[in-house]
């Protein structure tokens, strides 16, 4: 009899077929426990950094290779992509790759054949099919030594590399490197996921976050993308990226719809959205026409081949953008004047012009003063803009401000990432943090025990995260308190 899955449980834990540091952290972390300590540089390449022996010596079996390639072609700096590529290829060539096998059941696992390449895809993808061009020309000259496979069996490697790949996470779940995980890679994506996945160092983690009635793993759901996003823009992501058209229960939820761009009811006692068109061809979700034979191989709310699919026009938040005169709130017949919907539009306007440099904590500022009273607390370019404010403060330690913001964006995060996301955990520990700097020891203690239900299901009670960073804190706060 299968056994029940209760959310917090461990689905699967993992090491990397392959993995890369990111050249960002160079000489910030240890290439190979990928922690954040104090490193020397490998004494044959100079570039490679290790925090001590024994990962040096764990690693020199991977890196021996590597170290002389590296020091031949000094000081070019091998990009990230070509490096991991390089390191699968080597895997292959000199490894156990072929046959190595990856459980993620006592019974089941999954090999790098297993691996889908979208070969076909890629092939129509410029985007993809120039950067593996210029992947090759760094490749044969950092392997010079090594018989490189033939253009196709090449493509297919490059295909499996980018389309399995996950990004590595540090703690704050910023990323840090790239990996291929080949049991976990049997994992389908959901913009409503029912497990998540977090790391430590390089060794992957999957829970659940869902209480389900056995492991299944054709109905197990991970999020392969940040879901802080209208439909259109994680649509478009997955479809750029996987090759499949998303159609989850999420992307396509009416009421989701009707909150992602809209409008605060005027009447400051309603809390109903108001949708006003702020912009031609505002596009908030992807539809499709499937004929017959599509309709038998579309699955899970998913179409597999995301670049076979025709669409129709996107669904737009209105047709045009016009002057609206009787606009009203359908819940409190509140009307909108044309005030009203000009300074929304205009909100609206400079914050999508913002969004994409938004790091400058006077220009969050700045946006939030225009969408104040404006724009609904839930509209995804709130959240967005909250969100880097919220960051941005911690940055220059303005904790007061940071504080405010932090109790507007708790219902954004619970909104998008769903009650039980590492992210939303992570506000709750960050918030807690601060008010316990500020003496404000009730309200600290609430927001770490939030963070704490959250952390136990996402990560485990033994995660670095859980143990050395949450735990100390709620313990300071209810000694103090």
């Amino acid at each position: 009899m299968d056994t029940a899955i209760k959310a917090g449980e461990l689905l699967m834990t993992e090491q990397p077929f392959a993995y890369v540091l990111s050249s960002k952290e160079k000489g910030l972390r240890c290439d190979n426990c990928l922690q954040k300590l104090k490193v020397l540089k490998c004494s044959g390449c100079q570039f490679v950094h290790y925090c001590g022996r024994l990962c040096q010596r764990d690693a020199w079996n991977e890196h021996k290779w590597e170290c002389a390639n590296l020091k031949r072609v000094a000081p070019k700096i091998i990009p990230d992509g070509a490096r991991m590529l390089a390191k699968i290829i080597n895997r292959l060539n000199r490894g156990d790759g072929h046959t190595y096998r990856a459980f993620y059941s006592p019974m089941s696992f999954r090999m790098w054949k297993d691996l889908m390449s979208h070969y076909p895809d890629l092939k129509k993808d410029k985007k993809r099919m120039d950067h593996f061009t210029s992947l090759c020309v760094v490749l044969f000259e950092f392997l010079k030594d090594i018989s490189l496979p033939n253009t196709v069996e090449l493509m297919g490697m490059y295909g499996r590399m980018v389309i399995n790949s996950f990004t590595i996470l540090d703690t704050d779940m910023n990323s840090i490197g790239t990996g291929i995980y080949l049991a976990s890679s049997i994992i389908d994506h959901s913009c409503s996921p029912n497990a998540v996945v977090t790391f430590d160092g390089k060794t992957i983690n999957i829970r659940a976050v869902k209480d389900m009635p056995n492991l299944d793993w054709n109905q197990i759901r991970i999020s392969y993308i940040d879901l802080l996003k209208t439909p259109y823009e994680r649509q478009t992501e997955l479809l750029e990226n996987y090759y499949f058209l998303c159609e989850c229960d999420r992307c396509i939820d009416e009421t989701q719809l009707k909150i992602l761009h809209a409008a605060k009811c005027p009447n400051t006692k309603c809390d109903n959205p108001i949708n006003i068109p702020w912009k031609e061809n505002c596009k908030l979700v992807r539809k499709q026409t499937i004929d017959n034979e599509d309709k038998q191989s579309k699955q899970n709310g998913v179409v597999s081949n995301g670049q076979n699919v025709d669409f129709k026009n996107p669904t737009e938040h209105g047709d045009t953008v016009r002057d609206i005169t009787e606009m009203q709130c359908s819940v409190c017949g509140t009307k909108c004047t044309q005030k009203f919907i000009d300074l929304f539009k205009k909100a609206m306007e400079f914050t999508e012009m913002h969004l994409q440099n938004m790091k400058d904590v006077d220009v969050c500022k700045f946006c939030l003063e225009k969408q104040e009273g404006v724009l609904h607390p839930l509209n995804v370019m709130h959240a967005q803009t909250l969100d880097h404010a919220f960051d941005a403060l911690i940055q220059v330690q303005l904790w007061e401000t940071a504080c405010v913001y932090a109790e507007r964006l708790i219902p954004c995060f619970r909104f998008y990432y769903g009650e039980r996301h590492p992210l939303l955990g992570l506000l709750h520990l960050k918030y807690g943090k601060i008010l316990l700097y500020k003496v404000d020891l009730q309200r600290a203690l609430e927001q770490l025990k939030f963070s704490e239900k959250i952390l136990r299901i996402t990560h485990g009670d033994r995660h670095p995260l859980y143990k050395d960073q949450l735990l100390p804190l709620l313990s300071q706060a209810m000694l103090e308190s």
